[in-house]
């Protein structure tokens, strides 16, 4: 009898083991396919996500243009002068974007491109005269790497024009200068 009850409690011992290892096996089959269920929707969504960006940016995609805000790595440093005929490092064109209790007046670049572009032979000289009428804040300077003839920057605006247009200019600065 004690034989029987052996072999018994040996069966059972031996069934709960498989079912528990069962257990196990579904267990791990259940987190491995919740994993990937959980991994693809990440891609799908990194991929909606990007399409998404892609397609909002995709007009200045690629392209070089001033900036309208600043990066926390933007230098404390403004343009040596209002007219510049050197162009103006990109870090410190960031700084010219910052805007915050310490920086209370807007500040804007107007640059142009004459590298990349055909420049009538007054361009300089005309947008010399429009960026002295406005106060020190308002710089001017060549940008020859830029994607387009003539740009203006303002914190969170840009203008960018295929040829000099006064009033288009005069309009974007004089709406942007105390925003």
């Amino acid at each position: 009898m004690a034989d029987r009850r052996e072999r018994y409690e040996r069966r059972q011992r031996s069934r709960e083991r498989r079912q528990q290892e069962g257990r196990r096996v579904r267990r791990r089959s259940l987190r491995r396919t919740l994993l990937m269920a959980g991994g693809g929707l990440a891609v799908v969504i990194a991929l909606i996500g990007g399409l998404g960006l892609f397609m909002v940016t995709r007009s200045t995609f690629g392209k070089e243009l001033p900036p309208t805000g600043f990066t926390p790595a933007h230098l404390e440093s403004f343009p040596p002068q209002q007219i510049n005929g050197r162009p103006i490092p990109r870090l410190v064109q960031e700084h010219v974007m910052e805007r915050n209790f310490g920086h209370a007046r807007g500040s804007m670049l107007v640059q142009y491109n004459c590298v990349n572009f055909q420049c009538d032979a007054d361009l300089v000289d005309r947008l010399t005269e429009i960026v002295l009428t406005y106060p020190p804040q308002v710089y001017l300077a060549p940008y020859p790497t830029m994607d387009a003839k003539i740009a203006l920057a303002a914190p969170g605006r840009l203008l960018t024009l295929d040829a000099f247009d006064e009033d288009k200019i005069r309009e974007f600065i004089t709406d942007n200068l105390d925003r």
